[in-house]
């Protein structure tokens, strides 16, 4: 699959620029819909420029400078997706223009800036996910995997899609498989490296071995034999849904399972969730929501109007980006944003301000001293109404405040992976312990 994964991911992937090449008109819709443009700089009146620059990038060309400038700054919010009137998804357009102008700098140069992100991405994963789990729990979020016909002869009813990295958040994930299991749903858990999505590739250029990685994940997913595959992860979502499995089905004629939000599931089985939230929940609660995939804010919202006491506050903020991390690229931009989301809260009065990200979450707890509400993720409400209680372990090292005090903390976590201590020490300095700026007024607590 290596070799030959990459090449048809690649081609397949041509065949799709082509058929955008042919059908977008460049009337810059999509352009002005997207919420990156302003802040970047960008006029979006000149969007049907842009647009044309894009597509001359795509086509092998030189682009131009504020075409690349857009395809730079794009947070893959979706936004343009319903603008465009012509059959075009114009984010997968805006994705592979960035790649195309990456691909000026060299594939060597390309290739070991992607290698380095998702180096560091794992290196962070795996050091505090160890620091929060020991052996017999890290192993039920992120169980080995299993040679083809390994896995059980009876299909599960789905595989879970953790993705790579909310195993730095692993009470999310735990409360989801709980949740599963007062279900009765049966399932294998996949995540981690073994299992990621292409995306940390893909974001820095390198679509060949991005395709070699998703094409392996979509055959390793398949491997349990279940019909469904349940996401947690949303750039996981897109980036096998939009990306990968698209490419696969061009490539092998099939999907070999459908893919969908575990949040879709649960409004699937809300009916048999409803009796399982047996204890009221008395929080007036805002959502930090995300646009990527809108779908996933309306479930998480029918889900938790149907616990008995919750009550679920709309904020007057903009919806954007799929992450918190993806807004980075405009770090005033995000600044500005998360001082209207924790205004628009206070102002509101909400006991709770909910996640719904896992990466989300990682900001959003960072922030817990400054506020005067809860700050958590949406699956604690569901557990607290069903009587299920995982402590925030990450929330938990990150208010500690102190690289010795975490140390210290996780001393027979550290002893029993037999972790390197200067390495801990500089994952907690960046990942965890990083600078937080204060808030202004009215977004912090009096």
């Amino acid at each position: 699959m290596a070799e030959d994964g990459s090449i048809k991911f690649l081609e397949a992937v041509r065949e799709r620029i082509e058929d955008t090449l042919d059908a977008c008109t460049r009337c810059g819709k999509c352009v002005e819909a997207c919420p990156m443009t302003v802040p970047a700089g960008l006029d979006p009146a000149n969007g049907r420029a842009i647009v044309g620059g894009m597509l001359d990038l795509l086509a092998g060309g030189r682009g131009t400078p504020d075409a690349e400038r857009f395809a730079e700054v794009c947070t893959n919010s979706g936004k343009c997706i319903p603008a465009c009137d012509y059959g075009v998804n114009p984010r997968f357009m805006v994705n592979m223009a960035r790649i195309a102008a990456k691909e000026r700098l060299g594939e060597d140069v390309v290739r070991h800036g992607a290698k380095k992100y998702f180096n560091n991405m794992n290196r962070s994963t795996r050091m505090i996910s160890r620091l929060l789990l020991p052996p017999e729990v890290h192993a039920r979020l992120n169980p080995p995997l299993l040679p083809e016909g390994g896995y059980a002869a009876e299909p599960p009813d789905i595989v879970f899609y953790s993705g790579c990295n909310v195993i730095k958040t692993p009470h999310i994930a735990l409360l989801i498989l709980d949740v599963l299991d007062a279900l009765g749903v049966t399932y294998e858990v996949m995540g981690g490296a073994s299992t990621c999505c292409g995306i940390q590739h893909f974001k820095q250029g390198d679509a060949k071995i991005a395709g070699r990685i998703g094409f392996g994940t979509i055959e390793r997913l398949g491997r349990p034999g279940a019909a469904r595959v349940i996401s947690w992860c949303p750039s996981c979502q897109i980036q096998i849904g939009e990306v990968a499995l698209p490419a696969y089905a061009q490539s092998f004629g099939s999907m070999p399972f459908d893919l969908s939000p575990i949040t879709e599931f649960f409004v699937e089985k809300l009916d048999e969730l409803r009796p399982l939230f047996v204890h009221r929940v008395e929080k007036r609660v805002a959502l930090q929501e995300r646009s990527a995939l809108p779908g996933i804010n309306a479930a998480v919202k029918k889900v938790l109007r149907a616990i008995p006491g919750l009550e679920v506050i709309e904020l007057d903020v903009p919806v954007v980006s799929t992450q918190a991390s993806h807004l980075s690229v405009l770090p005033k931009f995000k600044a500005e944003l998360r001082e209207r989301e924790f205004r628009a809260a206070a102002e509101t009065g909400v006991t709770t301000f909910a996640s719904i990200f896992h990466g989300c979450h990682r900001e959003l707890i960072k922030f817990q001293p400054q506020v005067s509400f809860e700050t958590l993720n949406f699956m604690e409400l569901i557990g607290e109404s069903m009587g299920i209680h995982i402590p925030d372990l990450y929330k938990r090292l990150r208010l500690l405040g102190d690289i010795d005090a975490i140390v210290t903390d996780t001393a027979d976590l550290i002893g029993a992976y037999r972790l390197d201590l200067d390495t801990v020490r500089d994952v907690l300095a960046k990942d965890v312990l990083d600078a937080v700026p204060p808030l202004g007024e009215g977004a912090r607590a009096s």
